[in-house]
């Protein structure tokens, strides 16, 4: 399936920014006027970001208990954690979202030009919006997921549940991450630095959308094993593997 590319709306509130400032761990004593500057570098954030999303689905080819290949781009879900969630689906839907490198150039000129706690604030309501873009994403992947039949499971990114950071230059090829100007680090990084991959699966059975770590059966479902649809392929059916 082809990549799909969005222009996606920026309207966050308070109430979204403040549980990213972590203002336990801000240097220094809180400004007096902390209101007064999150509405200022909101605005500037809002000004500044260019919110744009890809989306692509791909089937599985092969699946085994520490790795999914996908039939159609060069990516490998690996690691044993993240994979459970995985093993009762038949696609996977990619993720890619970023704000744009205007973000990253008002951030290094503050960092320069102001407190701490300025760029800390500025930075903390831009990784909010970062956060918000990726729900909307979410949102249009797992409305898809839902009107094809399927159930989603929960988002999942490289670095996560043994998934090596390193993958991140597999997943933007696969994406075609550069259509919105995303790139790779040296060090497996995103740039711009307010971006987010990620990838949902689709499954045939019933699941929780849960980070909590798929036990006996990783598809949480009310089937039992001999009634799912995916019984040949699952690999924690009795003796299986």
């Amino acid at each position: 399936m082809k990549v799909q590319i969005l222009n996606l709306p920026l309207l966050l509130t308070r109430e979204e920014i403040y549980p990213f400032l972590n203002l336990g761990l801000a240097p220094g004593p809180l400004p007096a006027n902390l209101d007064k500057l999150v509405d200022t570098y909101l605005r500037h954030v809002t000004r500044l970001a260019k919110p744009q999303g890809l989306i692509r689905v791909c089937s599985i080819r092969s699946l085994t208990p520490d790795r999914v290949e996908l039939a159609d781009a060069n990516l490998v879900i690996a690691g044993s954690r993240v994979v459970a969630y995985f093993t009762a689906c038949e696609k996977v839907t990619l993720l890619a979202a970023t704000l744009g490198p205007g973000i990253d150039r008002f951030l290094a000129g503050l960092q320069q030009t102001s407190g701490a706690a300025d760029a800390f604030i500025f930075n903390g309501i831009a990784s909010a919006a970062a956060e918000h873009t990726t729900e909307i994403l979410d949102e249009l992947a797992v409305r898809e997921i839902r009107r094809s039949s399927y159930f989603p499971t929960a988002r999942f990114s490289p670095g996560y549940g043994g998934w090596p950071l390193e993958s991140q230059q597999q997943f933007i090829e696969s994406i075609s991450g550069e259509k919105i100007g995303l790139a790779v680090t040296s060090h497996h990084l995103l740039q711009p630095v307010k971006s987010v991959t990620a990838v949902i699966g689709w499954s045939r059975v019933p699941l929780e959308r849960s980070y909590e770590q798929p036990q006996e059966k990783p598809c949480q479902g009310t089937l039992t094993c001999r009634d799912c649809p995916l019984k040949e392929k699952c690999l924690s059916k009795p003796g299986a593997g």
